[in-house]
């Protein structure tokens, strides 16, 4: 009797509700499209899991030439005009989740100050503010370039030409991101109209408010125990979990209330009482107060070791297709997944009593992979 994790070793140590695929917010061509000349919008569900970005500009200063608007570049807003060298605009930037590894440039900037009337005489300065969920400062990380100074989070254009700040980062998670946009020391008392490009945004992933350490399942004479443990929660309200005995289809087997919110280490514990005699899968699934749910890895656990193996082969397989041995298991019943617990489309193709080979629709990556039988083992298949 043992525990088999749909994760290679590596990987089983450490769960997370915290996705880490890269995102990407393309102000030119990411849906819902920014309207031509909006202070505010916002963009939905930009990537897995969805996060929206909600966009606010406030401040004095009249915009022309219909900007804000999209362009290629980014948000450009080319014609901003003061009435004053003190007044600055605030481009506000508010994510659903905090998100770590943000990161964009800042593009166009410069100064004039050869205009017949020095009055009129302008220089871009941006200062960057950003925030965690908890309203806790997070400085950005500004590279030197030419054209244009750094001091903290202060950015002054000293070129008359155009200078771009290739990327501004942040180590820490952030929340909210405002630039606010207005005059340097050179600027005259009645600057003339002037604009910079926020270019695209990018971003590493979403932090989730849930950040689970671990998930485990062990076998304990009829039953399953399941215990997990959290390492931070923020506006957490339960925890679902979930049974398969497939991998495609999960039913809800009980409900475990959440501590809520804190950064202290919680311990969770739940038994399942009607595990089956054969391979059994669990995956949890967090509500947020808000209702909000995500989803843990998927883990497997089965009451009997001597349960029949499926034989695949060639193993390593080319990823197109997988020749299996089957005898009394149902063929109905195979299921591909990858490590995370993801289904796999494929066609089923007979071949000899006992023999039949699995075409995906799509050819697989280079990788593991895992392929399930109802009564059966689970078998790793390596694609080369």
């Amino acid at each position: 009797m043992y525990v088999r994790f749909l994760l290679s070793a590596g990987l089983a140590a450490l769960l997370s509700f915290t996705a880490s695929l890269a995102q990407d917010l393309d102000f030119n061509t990411t849906a819902p499209l920014y309207p031509d000349g909006a202070l505010s919008h916002s963009y939905t569900s930009i990537g897995t899991p969805a996060v929206t970005v909600d966009i606010s500009i406030t401040g004095p200063g009249l915009f022309s030439n219909l900007s804000p608007r999209r362009a290629g570049t980014g948000l450009n807003t080319p014609s901003v005009n003061f009435s004053n060298a003190g007044e600055t605009k605030n481009y506000s930037f508010t994510f659903s989740d905090p998100v770590m590894g943000l990161e964009f440039p800042l593009l166009a900037l410069q100064y004039k100050t050869d205009f017949t009337n020095q009055n009129h005489n302008y220089q871009d300065k941006i200062i960057i503010l950003a925030t965690d969920e908890a309203g806790n400062a997070v400085m950005p990380v500004i590279p030197a370039g030419a054209g244009y100074s750094v001091n903290g989070n202060e950015i002054l254009a000293t070129s008359s030409t155009r200078a771009d700040v290739n990327k501004v980062s942040f180590p820490e998670k952030v929340k909210n991101v405002t630039i606010v946009y207005g005059n340097g020391p050179l600027a005259g008392p009645d600057p003339n109209p002037q604009g910079f490009t926020i270019g695209d945004m990018e971003w590493a992933g979403v932090v989730l408010p849930v950040e689970l350490a671990n998930f485990r399942a062990k076998p304990i004479r009829s039953v399953i125990q399941l215990v997990w443990e959290t390492t931070s929660e923020r506006n957490a309200s339960h925890f679902i979990v979930e049974h398969s005995i497939d991998v495609a289809e999960f039913r809800s087997i009980g409900r475990v209330t959440a501590f809520g919110d804190g950064s202290r280490r919680q311990l969770y514990s739940f038994v399942d009482d009607q595990s089956h005699q054969t391979t059994n899968y669990y995956r949890l699934q967090q509500v947020d107060k808000d209702g909000a749910t995500h989803y843990s890895k998927i883990i497997a656990v089965r009451h009997d070791e001597h349960l029949p193996a499926l034989s695949v082969y060639p193993n390593p397989s080319d990823g197109r297709s997988i020749g299996v041995q089957m005898n009394e298991p149902d063929r109905s019943s195979l299921r591909l997944t990858d490590l995370g617990g993801t289904y796999i489309a494929f066609r089923v193709i007979e071949k000899n009593t006992g023999q039949v080979t699995l075409e995906p629709l799509a050819p697989l990556k280079p990788g593991f992979y895992l392929l399930h039988a109802q009564g059966c083992k689970s078998v790793r298949v390596f694609v080369k």
